[in-house]
């Protein structure tokens, strides 16, 4: 028998619940732990970084930096970083947000709910005129 690709791929998705690989025990992105971008306008954590964390003289403390950590620590928790959101351009961050969006079960412009009183005190100043002004312009 001749082995082939297609006698070496499991018989099961990769993306089953049941079979991560291990991939869920990850943090949700490794680049702050792998390495850093050192630009002549500072450094950043990762290719689409948007703020700079520190000045370019700094490399050697900015490693481990309170800013790098704080990143870090949400990262590791599976969470994104109000860093990482400011970052759009990261094909985490839209991935994570556009899950996000599908698992809501309200639309995204909801209507807000205001107190009864406010609706009774709308109806009391706002509703009566417009019923006045309909009644004046059907006559």
């Amino acid at each position: 028998m001749r082995a082939s690709a297609d006698n070496l791929r499991p018989n099961h998705r990769l993306d089953s619940p049941r079979d991560d690989l291990g991939a869920s025990k990850f943090p949700l992105c490794r680049e702050p732990w792998e390495s850093y971008y050192i630009l002549r306008r500072g450094i950043l954590p990762c290719c689409y970084g948007n703020p700079i964390i520190a000045p370019m003289t700094e490399y050697a403390a900015c490693w481990n930096s309170a800013k790098l950590q704080e990143i870090r620590g949400y990262l590791s928790r599976g969470k994104l970083s109000p860093y990482c959101l400011e970052s759009l351009g990261c094909p985490i961050v839209q991935r994570v947000l556009a899950k996000n969006r599908e698992g809501r079960a309200e639309p995204p412009f909801a209507p807000l709910r205001r107190p009864l009183i406010l609706g009774f005190i709308n109806k009391l100043f706002f509703g009566i005129p417009g019923k006045i002004r309909r009644a004046i312009k059907r006559a």
